[in-house]
């Protein structure tokens, strides 16, 4: 992490809410890549982007379900059962 944000305003919430989930899922075991944003026009929802730090697989997970770090660890561990065989 680069910068360290000490309030979130309307100049910086985007890079305060990046920061956010980036610390969750460095908390979890991942390495944080960003964020692909929603289009709803698509019935497409936003998702959160990490790699997997033994593999370097890119996973992701919708931001609005159940998103932490309880389901990071189980997509880094789903992806560590699917590399294992």
């Amino acid at each position: 992490m680069a910068t360290m944000i000490s309030a979130i305003s309307a100049e910086n919430s985007g890079e305060a809410i990046k920061r956010l989930l980036a610390v969750i899922v460095e908390h979890a075991g991942g390495d944080f890549v960003g964020i692909q944003g929603a289009q709803p026009q698509y019935g497409l929802p936003a998702y959160v982007l990490f790699n997997h730090p033994k593999h370097g697989s890119t996973l992701a997970l919708r931001l609005d379900q159940n998103f932490g770090t309880d389901a990071i660890r189980n997509r880094l561990a789903a992806c560590d059962r699917r590399f294992s065989t």
